[in-house]
């Protein structure tokens, strides 16, 4: 039988558009949690999100500049078994801190660019606030 090697995925959590005050009360959680943050610049939009998680096999791109899609904040969370993840959230709900749009790298959404992710994400907040309005 042979030996596989398993890469550890490291916990990190991507941001995009949060705002500073609450980015700051957010990466204090982070760090006694210790999970790495990341925040994603207009300028790595166009880079993979295993690239930006640190998932192992993707690498940088040269990419183009794209226009920075309008979004409220994102926090995209990476490498978490789902009681870290529980965790998180948990904490985010104690401090009161609110950030509108969460969401896991998944293997279909770790190929996609940043800012596809950021527009899919962005049509899944604007579909499920309308459903909310409508009832």
């Amino acid at each position: 039988m042979k030996a596989r090697i398993i890469t550890k995925i490291p916990e990190r959590v991507l941001l995009f558009a949060i705002d500073n005050t609450v980015k700051a009360q957010l990466e204090d959680i982070l760090n006694q949690m210790d999970i790495q943050s990341h925040t994603v610049s207009d300028c790595e939009l166009g880079q993979d999100v295993g690239y930006l998680a640190g998932f192992h096999g993707f690498q940088e791109k040269k990419v183009s500049d794209i226009t920075p899609p309008t979004s409220e904040g994102i926090l995209c969370m990476c490498g978490m078994p789902s009681k870290r993840v529980d965790c998180l959230l948990k904490n985010l709900k104690e401090h009161q801190i609110d950030i509108p749009i969460k969401a896991t790298v998944t293997a279909t959404n770790q190929k996609w660019s940043f800012g596809a992710l950021v527009e899919e994400l962005n049509r899944e907040h604007k579909a499920i606030l309308k459903q909310q309005n409508s009832r």
